[in-house]
């Protein structure tokens, strides 16, 4: 997106100031240093654009020229560090990409390619982007990855992250990994994040994924603002403090796509933020669908995530004892009545809440992996209690298309 004469003119001061604050902190490599090779826009710190709207600091898709103004800094090692691309696209024609190699020189003491932003003004902010994730380029490793984060500064691990590990998701909150699901790989997602930062109770992190949330997070969720530490800068891309240094892992590069990528004031509103697709959005795989609405759930299973078997049919008023079961990690995956369904919403509800749209058979509560391994997200093992399970098939991926017939059942899980 291209900046108005108008916008930087009234804007200036407040852009300068802003930048004065920003400070970048992390772990130490020798830092990659600007050379005549180099094109211009690969130099570390070389500057992203921003666009002036309502209640929005910063929006940018990539189409234009996307490298021309002082609010958004890139940190990258080489040339195809952060690009434009139009291989894949969500909004406009071009997506922003990201690609880390494990032999890439240091930027700001760290194995990185980021797009880092000014300190915070105000501890309630909201965020947004797509997000593709292309299988062929982001295989799985167990070591993980930082693919959003704020920076309070103090040279402290980020108190707040998005991060990647063994191909699911996970948002870190001070010591707290929530699991947030699989990666669902070659196809775009949309995410809204809405943050009060603040060391206190009344901390909030809100997430949705293609307009359902997905967390809900109250507590505490920053440092505490002193000589140490100041309101959070954002920052997003790929980091692999795993690579720092000579250390490898399982792969060696690491491709995504962002693309619609927003970041709101404190008077921005989900609607605000959400991201918008094109009329065809590009994809790398077909999704197979029906055409009507006859599919539905017809039954439950409870599987041993340890070792990806049936354990028993779960019916409606059912009580579990894991004891007698022998079971530690558990999940639920859905039986249907055809196996063109396009993809799964369940909806959990009791000690332990939550809702999750898988989009490949087997559809499971806790998601599974594209080679028939089950997770058990944080049910290792499920809180004691009583639950109701809701699941509704879709003709197509997220929960959308034409809705089947759903199925509910109450079930208690003992010792």
């Amino acid at each position: 997106m291209r900046t108005s004469k108008n916008f930087i003119q009234k804007n200036q001061r407040v852009l300068a100031v802003s930048l004065l604050l920003a400070s970048l902190y992390s772990c130490k490599k020798d830092v990659m240093q600007p050379t005549a090779a180099m094109p211009a826009e690969s130099v570390e710190n070389k500057t992203v654009s921003t666009e002036s709207l309502a209640s929005l600091l910063y929006k940018e898709n990539a189409d234009g020229t996307w490298f021309n103004n002082t609010y958004g800094k890139l940190q990258a090692a080489a040339s195809y560090s952060i690009t434009a691309s139009t291989n894949q696209f969500y909004n406009g024609t071009k997506s922003v990409r990201f690609e880390l190699r494990d032999t890439d020189p240091e930027v700001q003491s760290g194995t990185r390619a980021e797009i880092t932003f000014p300190n915070a003004t105000n501890n309630n902010r909201w965020y947004a982007y797509s997000l593709f994730v292309p299988s062929a380029d982001y295989k799985i490793d167990a070591t993980d990855e930082v693919i959003t984060q704020w920076h309070q500064g103090g040279g402290t691990t980020p108190s707040l992250c998005l991060r990647t590990k063994s191909d699911r998701l996970y948002l870190r909150v001070m010591d707290t990994w929530i699991d947030m699901g699989a990666l669902d790989k070659d196809k775009w997602h949309a995410y809204v994040l809405h943050v009060k930062h603040t060391a206190g109770s009344d901390g909030l992190v809100e997430i949705w994924r293609d307009g359902q949330k997905i967390v809900n997070h109250s507590g505490p969720n920053s440092y505490p603002i002193n000589d140490t530490y100041h309101l959070p800068f954002w920052k997003l891309g790929i980091y692999k403090s795993y690579w720092n240094g000579t250390r490898t892992s399982a792969t060696n590069k690491r491709v995504l796509y962002f693309d619609d990528i927003k970041m709101g004031n404190e008077y921005a509103t989900y609607n605000d933020m959400v991201p918008v697709p094109n009329v065809t959005v590009p994809t790398t795989t077909t999704t197979t669908t029906t055409t009507t609405s006859t599919q539905s759930i017809t039954g439950f299973k409870l599987v041993n995530s340890a070792t990806d078997s049936d354990v028993m049919t779960i019916t409606n008023g059912q009580t579990i004892s894991l004891s007698a079961l022998k079971l530690e990690n558990a999940n639920i995956r859905a039986i249907t009545s055809t196996t063109t369904v396009g993809s799964v919403k369940f909806e959990l509800s009791g000690k332990q809440s939550k809702t999750y749209t898988d989009n490949k058979a087997p559809f499971a509560l806790h998601g599974d992996n594209e080679n028939g391994n089950f997770y058990y997200g944080n049910w290792a093992p499920p809180a004691l209690g009583t639950y109701t399970l809701k699941a509704t098939p879709y003709t197509s991926d997220g929960a959308s298309g034409t809705a089947g017939t759903s199925k509910t059942i109450t079930f208690t899980i003992v010792k």
